[in-house]
């Protein structure tokens, strides 16, 4: 058994912990993507009280692409696309659903922060994979 670097250069790709981390974020994404089809009324419920307009068929498309792009991560399939799919989910929910700034009361506030700096992270990540995907 032969030990790969992880900077190998254009063999990231194929790197053990790069497939760890592409089953598990993407994966992860997959999962959250399910999650909001399956609860598809209570979601578009509450994208609605945040003003989200057209909240029934905003939230079946917004997961839709979340499930797009966390099973294209996965496999590396399409994976420019994917992680675009990724990027762009979170860049559309994070400030309209996670407005932290708007909260009127200081654990809703907070609550709020946590999930807007989590998001941001998923969504940094997603850039990175573009980045990483843009290059082969």
């Amino acid at each position: 058994m032969s030990a790969q670097s992880d900077t190998d250069g254009p063999s990231d790709q194929s790197s053990r912990s790069f497939r760890l981390g592409r089953l598990l974020y993407g994966g992860v994404l997959a999962v959250m993507a399910v999650d909001g089809l399956r609860n598809a009324e209570s979601r578009a419920q509450y994208a609605e009280a945040k003003g989200v307009p057209m909240p029934e068929v905003s939230n079946k498309a917004a997961h839709g692409l979340l499930l797009f792009g966390g099973v294209g991560v996965s496999l590396w399939r399409l994976p420019r696309l994917a992680a675009l799919a990724v990027a762009t989910f979170f860049l559309g929910v994070t400030p309209m659903m996670h407005d932290f700034w708007a909260a009127d009361e200081p654990e809703e506030a907070q609550q709020q922060q946590i999930q807007f700096l989590k998001n941001t992270a998923l969504f940094g990540t997603a850039l990175a994979l573009l980045g990483v995907a843009s290059r082969e």
